[in-house]
């Protein structure tokens, strides 16, 4: 077998409308150039298309074992990329966005992502990488993708990196409005939902219950706190949001699994008050980071160059990625005062 960028190509059984496949048994991916033909077959509609993909899926999981499944192929003037996860550690839709994000467009969930590209532009881009195949240039992406990216297992990484943590910057939010929102004040207690933060665009989909909340930020962002520490952080009011005068990009909503409906967040929420005793460590990143949670769900944090991971003073393992202009917008600098003992003067 020939070896590029860690895969081989493949000997399994062939079926109508693959023309080569290339696998990397040690990643579990398989990626498969087709023929037009095979998303043809009793197409009427996008659903019969995807019902297509998803039987080509089952197949090569069934062959290869493989958890992700890139299929390419050229349409009129465009080269089209469809792609599957069955694990959460790779989000489809993020991992689409890494493979073609300057140069195309990109649809999908954590599951399934479809991107469409130029092929004039394609061939712009390969012939900067000294190459003529188009499956060099999407083995070369995928094997970047899983070595330029940093792994942070926050359970392990805040346990084992203590004295490194605590070297770190500490900073405070800045005295200025957020917006919290009870789950249960979205929907009944046990029913589902689905918010979508910056660091997760596919979506969380979370259990409304008591304890748990929403945080809308400055921005518009969403994401899911416990009542117990939104308690040790936040000071509550009686205020409500008001959008025009937060200023948000954007109208935080949450969609309801039951029925695919969606609430608008702003009509329900209130304003809060960082308390000025919690602090975080935080650091710059200067590569392509994930932050696995420690709640086991293999959910995870993304973070890009510029981006910052922080790290909760009074819990190092609780970690997680701010978005850098977020960061410079609500993050302040902490200034620790100590005194020398001999001088008595701030240190």
């Amino acid at each position: 077998m020939k070896e590029q960028y860690g895969f081989e190509t493949s000997n399994i059984e062939e079926f109508p409308g693959i023309m080569r496949c290339f696998e990397n048994r040690k990643l579990g991916f398989a990626v498969a150039e087709v023929t037009e033909v095979i998303y043809r077959q009793n197409r009427n509609g996008l659903v019969e298309e995807a019902g297509i993909k998803q039987e080509v899926f089952e197949r090569f999981r069934k062959q290869t074992n493989c958890h992700f499944l890139l299929l390419v192929w050229k349409e009129q003037e465009e080269d089209r990329l469809y792609f599957f996860s069955d694990t959460k550690r790779v989000r489809a839709i993020e991992f689409m966005d890494y493979m073609i994000s300057e140069f195309g467009l990109v649809t999908g969930d954590a599951q399934v992502a479809a991107g469409r590209i130029s092929s004039t532009i394609l061939k712009v881009q390969m012939s900067g990488m000294d190459m003529e195949d188009a499956m060099d240039y999407y083995l070369d992406r995928i094997s970047s993708y899983f070595t330029m990216t940093q792994i942070v297992d926050a359970k392990e990484y805040g346990t084992r990196q203590q004295e490194a943590i605590r070297k770190l910057p500490r900073y405070r939010k800045k005295k200025i409005p957020w917006a919290f929102v009870k789950s249960t004040d979205i929907t009944k207690e046990g029913e589902t939902f689905r918010i979508r933060s910056l660091e997760n665009e596919s979506g969380i989909v979370l259990t409304a219950q008591p304890d748990l909340y929403i945080m809308i930020g400055c921005r518009g962002e969403a994401y899911d706190i416990n009542r117990h520490k939104f308690e040790r952080t936040y000071e509550v009011t009686g205020e409500v949001l008001d959008i025009f005068e937060q200023m948000l990009d954007f109208i935080p909503e949450a969609e309801l699994i039951a029925d695919g409906s969606y609430v608008s967040l702003d009509e329900l929420a209130h304003l809060c008050y960082p308390r000025q005793g919690n602090a975080i460590y935080a650091v710059m990143l200067d590569e392509r980071t994930k932050v696995f949670p420690t709640n086991g769900e293999e959910e995870y944090y993304l973070g890009r160059p510029g981006d910052y991971m922080a790290v909760r003073e009074e819990d190092l393992t609780d970690i997680y990625i701010i978005q850098g202009d977020i960061f410079a917008q609500t993050y302040e600098e902490k200034v620790i005062q100590t005194h020398d003992n001999m001088t008595g003067t701030a240190l």
